[in-house]
């Protein structure tokens, strides 16, 4: 008998780290891990979702400080582009 690894589950991420979830694209900060689920919160703070671990990327620290700064310039142009 051999171990399929299509039935393994993935990694789940440290908390703290920063991530990408892949499927809403928002970029958080791993808070907990519960259940087989991430929870997750945007760096600035906010309100916290959950992601499934294989919805999720690592992102490099550099990619994470921009959007704190996206999400500013939106803000004060009144939410448009």
């Amino acid at each position: 008998m051999t171990t399929d690894q299509h039935n393994t589950p993935p990694p789940l991420p440290d908390v703290g780290s920063l991530v990408r979830d892949t499927w809403n694209g928002r970029i958080g900060v791993v808070m907990d891990r519960v259940g087989g689920r991430v929870a997750l919160r945007p760096q600035g703070g906010g309100v916290e979702w959950f992601a499934l671990p294989g919805d999720l990327e690592a992102v490099a620290l550099s990619e994470g400080l921009s959007q704190p700064v996206r999400e500013a310039n939106a803000r004060s142009r009144g939410g448009h582009r």
